[in-house]
């Protein structure tokens, strides 16, 4: 790197978000987060900028401090979330337009020539890796999985409103490709619908605070995803039936505990539904 960067900025549960520049930024991933990951996240980034979405320009990866680091396009702005909470009228228009732009993703073909990794491959690696579940409760998950449909289209992963940048007039702007990946457009709207389900709140928000989130959390679940099938043409059952494997590779996020137990919740009542069945047949 040509110079140091700047104070952190924001933070996240990956990376450490500096100013580098007059027009940049500087994504710095946390120690035990490998290259790999980094690398990985610079494809997806290209990738879906060289499909025409708006996403910032990933400029180059490098290192600082032993830790690697991606600069990408400074966009002025804020998350839609943070906007929300300021603005929380916006709700409606908020959820349609985050509709909109995910569909908008979910046109853009994808498969093993884009560089991501399919998406069966990803979450079957995750829900092994999760800690709370038994084993019987992985097989089961990985077997729902393996009956769900495959896709060749391109997902991001991890779309939720606080991955959503609103930058100058009122643009769009989509961050955070680490977990992109190819696979069915409907697990990608249901991971959103989840996230917007299950995630706890802020630790450090104030009893007032935390009202306002959850209502605001409820509002708009209600109005992306009314709008996501509406946009989409698919069907709720389609969206629901991936809830159970994308529960279950979540459990091995690093999440407060509650919302573990909720998660883990979830799997058991979703395994309680589905009940005993012939696992997948091998691919």
């Amino acid at each position: 790197m040509e110079h140091a960067p700047g104070p952190v900025a924001a933070q996240g549960r990956t990376a450490q978000i500096c100013s580098y520049g007059p027009d940049q930024i500087l994504k710095w991933f946390k120690e035990n987060i490998p290259r790999l990951a980094a690398e990985q996240e610079m494809t997806a980034a290209r990738f879906a900028a060289s499909a025409g979405l708006p996403v910032p320009r990933a400029l180059f990866l490098s290192e600082w401090q032993g830790r690697p680091a991606i600069a990408f396009q400074r966009i002025e702005g804020r998350s839609m979330l943070a906007a929300l909470f300021r603005q929380p009228w916006r709700i409606a228009s908020s959820g349609a337009a985050l509709a909109r732009l995910h569909v908008d993703i979910h046109t853009k073909g994808a498969g093993p020539d884009s560089g991501l990794p399919s998406q069966i491959d990803w979450l079957s690696r995750r829900i092994q890796a999760a800690p709370l579940l038994a084993e019987p409760e992985k097989a089961a998950a990985i077997a729902a999985l393996h009956r769900l449909p495959a896709g060749r289209q391109l997902l991001h992963g991890d779309f939720h409103p606080g991955n959503v940048l609103l930058g100058k007039g009122g643009k769009l702007w989509v961050i955070d490709w680490m977990t992109a990946v190819y696979g069915h457009p409907a697990a990608d709207a249901a991971r959103t619908v989840l996230l917007l389900r299950t995630a706890a709140l802020p630790a450090e928000l104030s009893r007032l605070s935390g009202f306002l989130f959850e209502a605001v959390r409820s509002l708009l679940l209600r109005q992306y995803r009314r709008s996501y099938l509406r946009l989409s043409g698919l069907e709720a059952a389609e969206l629901e039936a991936w809830m159970l494997p994308l529960a279950a590779a979540r459990l091995c996020e690093e999440l407060p505990p509650e919302e573990k137990l909720l998660l883990h919740k979830l799997v058991q009542r979703e395994l309680r539904r589905l009940g005993p069945r012939q696992p997948a047949p091998a691919s």
